[in-house]
């Protein structure tokens, strides 16, 4: 196996930083359309997806501007109940729906209309996770959305619930809402499981904000898109090819495949981890011996890697990642 010479974000393109998972008073937020878009906006984002759960909603006829738009969708849902009188959530499946490309929605054989509730799959007792997860999945990609699978740690899910989902292009790494509220924010573990598995998917890092004042769950994750301009089009387009990364704060200038060994730019950081796909010890980690930060670094691979990824941590533990490159 190899690596190709490649840098995987494209140079000299706009990037646009974003937040895929919002909710607001449409279900259990506190902030309404208009007042997230807002304050988003003013925090330097440039675009939002408002993803209410069960229920899908479009307001970029009203919210979006030049310099800002909303991804349409919602945060869709089936949920496993204890079959007792409590019927307490055991497990669920939380997946956005996001409004694909004009093309996409055209050939879709069902759309959804603005303000449309979806109802969740409910299961008593047990289920068989990974086909319900597939039927969700499937109901989404049917009425033209891209899908995203989200916290699936917070969700009590296991892996087999997960792993072999087709249709989704990325899964929730880190959600800052669920970091802060239970610390249960951190999803690499499935997400590497799936990529050794040989699932091509991406990574995500999103608020997954309530703004309910419990604790602070905004502008905490996020994720900055490569893309020639900033409109659904071409933000769904970047999604759908990775050609972005995701992050808690620090910056991934960029990174990429040089003859047999990777590189990596990205603001000062206190370690660089490449994760990777392959036998035992396949990856490695520089780590800032000076103090003075981290900008570059590199590692030199050994020619068995599956897939490769990197992680950029700073001195307060916050992380950027990227999305895998992956073998010939």
């Amino acid at each position: 196996m190899s690596f190709a010479n490649q840098t995987a974000l494209p140079a000299a393109t706009p990037r646009f930083k974003g937040n895929l998972h919002c909710h607001t008073t449409n279900s259990d937020g506190h902030w309404t359309p208009q007042e997230a878009a807002e304050r988003f906006r003013e925090q330097g984002y440039d675009f939002l997806c408002l993803s209410d759960h069960d229920l899908y909603t479009d307001y970029s006829p009203q919210l979006d501007r030049s310099d800002f738009i909303i991804l349409p969708g919602l945060e869709a849902s089936a949920v496993l109940l204890d079959e007792g009188a409590s019927g307490a959530r055991l497990a669920t499946h939380h997946m956005h729906g996001i409004l694909g490309t004009d093309e996409m929605v055209e050939a879709a054989p069902e759309r959804f209309s603005h303000m449309q509730e979806l109802p969740p799959i409910e299961c008593r007792g047990s289920w068989d996770g990974l086909a319900v997860a597939q039927e969700l999945a499937d109901t989404l990609s049917r009425h033209g959305c891209i899908v995203t699978y989200n916290h699936p740690i917070w969700s009590r899910v296991e892996p087999a619930d997960v792993v072999g989902l087709t249709g989704a292009f990325g899964i929730e790494v880190f959600n800052y809402d669920t970091h802060n509220e239970s610390g249960t924010g951190y999803d690499t573990v499935y997400w590497d499981l799936m990529l050794r598995r040989g699932q091509r998917i991406s990574g995500i890092a999103a608020d997954d904000n309530h703004n309910h004042g419990l604790f602070d769950d905004a502008f905490g994750g996020w994720i900055v898109v490569c893309a020639p301009k900033l409109t659904r089009n071409d933000i769904v387009r970047a999604l759908l090819s990775g050609a972005y990364y995701s992050t808690s704060g620090p910056a991934l200038d960029n990174w990429g495949v040089t003859d047999g060994t990777v590189w990596v730019e990205c603001s000062p950081c206190e370690r660089v981890n490449l994760v990777a796909g392959g036998y035992i010890n396949a990856g490695a980690t520089v780590i800032d011996e000076g103090g003075r930060g981290l900008t570059h670094a590199e590692f030199k691979l050994r020619g068995d890697e599956t897939y490769l990824r990197v992680e950029c941590v700073d001195a307060q533990g916050r992380t950027a990642w990227s999305n895998p490159l992956y073998a010939e």
